[in-house]
C-alpha cells in the first residue's frame, strides 16, 4: 500500500486524517480496530479492502470496489 505513504494519493478532503492521536473523517473522530474495522459517529463499518480503498485513495480502483459499498460511501459522504 505505497499510496498510504504518498500524499499526493491521499484523499485529503473526505480520507482519513490524524489530528495529534485521532484519526477524523471531516469532523469526525473515528476508531480502527485490531481487525481494521471502523467506528464512526456509533456506527460500526467493516473493515475491508474496498472500504479503505475508498476511505484512502483520491482515485480508487472501481475494479475492489463493490456497488453497494460505494452507494453506503456516497450516502454517507454528503
Amino acid at each position: 500500500m505505497p499510496y498510504v505513504y504518498k500524499r499526493r494519493f491521499l484523499d485529503t478532503q473526505y480520507g482519513v486524517s490524524k489530528d495529534g492521536d485521532i484519526f477524523m473523517i471531516c469532523d469526525s473522530p473515528i476508531v480502527v480496530d485490531t481487525s481494521g474495522d471502523i467506528t464512526i459517529k456509533d456506527r460500526v463499518f467493516k473493515g475491508s479492502e474496498d472500504l479503505w480503498e475508498l476511505l484512502t485513495r483520491k482515485e480508487f480502483n472501481p475494479e475492489v470496489i463493490k456497488k453497494d459499498d460505494l452507494k453506503l460511501y456516497k450516502k454517507y459522504r454528503r
